[in-house]
C-alpha cells in the first residue's frame, strides 16, 4: 500500500480522534516520522477537530451566572431562616449567535467531517478486516510450506533407505534378545558392502533410562567396533544411519552412559545377531 492509499484508508482520522488502538497508533507515527504527507494530515484532522470543538464551545451568558449566585445566595439563607421561603428561579436558555455566517459554516464542515469520519471509519474497518484475512492467509502459506518441506524431506529418505534394502551388496543381521532379557527385543541390521555403511532399524527395545543410551557394535574378528549410540525405537525414523565398518561377522547392542563407551559393557548387552539366512 504506498502512502496515499495508507492516508485514505482513515487510520489518520482514527488516530486524531484516539480510536487506535496502542499497536496501530504507533503505527501511525511511525508513518509519519518516515513520511511527511501522513504528517501534514495528522495535523489537518486535528487541526479541523479543534476548529470543530471552538466553534461549539459555549460561553455561559452573563443572566445565568447572576441566577446560578441569587440560588446558592437563597439557598444559604433559607437554611439560616425558617420565616422566608426559598424563591425558585427558572434559568432561561438565551444563546446569541455572534455572527451567522461563521455558525453556518462550523455546522457545515462539522457535517463534513462527520460524514469523512463515518466513511473513512468504515474504510479503516475494511482495511483491517482485510489486513487480518491476509495475515491468516500468509500464515497458512507458511504452514502449508513446511509441510509440504517435511513431506519432500520424508519422500527422500524413504527412498534412500528402499534404495539401500533393495541393493543386492547389501546384508541384513537379525539381532534379538540375548539370555536374560526379553526374547522378544529385536533389531534389524543392514549393511552395505559398496558403502560400508550400516543401517539400524529398531522393532523392540524399551526407552533408555536417564542418563542412558543405546550402543551398536560391530564384532569383526572378535574384536568390538563402536557403531553410534541411540536411545530406542525413534517413531519418526524407519531405518536410523549409524558408522560405517568394512565388513562384520555380527552385532549386538549393549546398555551404556550418555555417549557411549569404548569398550561394550557385556553385563549390560541387549541383543545379538549374526548374518540372516
Amino acid at each position: 500500500m504506498d502512502v496515499r492509499e495508507y492516508i485514505e484508508s482513515g487510520i489518520v482520522e482514527a488516530y486524531a480522534t484516539g480510536m487506535l488502538v496502542d499497536a496501530d497508533a504507533r503505527e501511525v507515527e511511525q508513518m509519519a516520522e518516515k513520511h511527511p504527507e501522513v504528517r501534514d494530515a495528522i495535523l489537518e484532522a486535528q487541526s479541523t477537530l479543534n476548529a470543530l470543538s471552538r466553534a461549539y464551545a459555549v460561553q455561559p451568558n452573563s443572566e445565568w451566572k447572576d441566577d446560578i449566585l441569587s440560588a446558592a445566595f437563597a439557598a444559604r439563607e433559607g437554611s439560616s431562616s425558617r420565616q422566608e421561603e426559598p424563591v425558585v428561579r427558572t434559568i432561561g436558555h438565551t444563546q446569541t449567535a455572534k455572527s451567522g455566517g461563521s455558525s453556518r459554516w462550523a455546522i457545515a464542515a462539522s457535517i463534513a467531517l462527520l460524514i469523512s469520519l463515518g466513511i473513512n471509519a468504515v474504510q479503516y474497518s475494511n482495511f483491517n478486516d482485510l489486513r487480518s484475512e491476509l495475515r491468516a492467509t500468509n500464515l497458512r502459506i507458511a504452514e502449508l510450506e513446511q509441510n509440504h518441506q517435511v513431506m519432500v524431506a520424508s519422500y527422500k529418505e524413504a527412498n534412500q533407505q528402499l534404495a539401500v534394502l533393495t541393493d543386492p551388496t547389501t546384508a541384513s543381521f537379525v539381532m534379538k534378545g540375548v539370555e536374560g532379557r526379553d526374547p522378544e527385543y529385536r533389531a534389524d541390521v543392514f549393511w552395505n558392502a559398496k558403502t560400508e555403511m550400516v543401517y539400524l532399524n529398531v522393532k523392540n527395545l524399551p526407552h533408555a533410562p536417564a542418563g542412558k543410551q543405546y550402543q551398536l557394535w560391530a564384532l569383526k574378528d572378535g574384536k568390538p567396533i563402536d557403531m553410534g549410540v541411540f536411545d530406542g525405537i525413534d517413531p519418526d525414523t524407519t531405518l536410523k544411519e549409524m558408522g560405517s565398518v568394512p565388513g562384520a561377522q555380527a552385532f549386538a547392542v549393549t546398555l551404556e552412559p550418555t555417549g557411549g563407551s569404548v569398550n561394550p559393557t557385556l553385563e549390560e548387552m541387549y541383543i545379538y545377531g549374526a548374518p540372516a539366512t
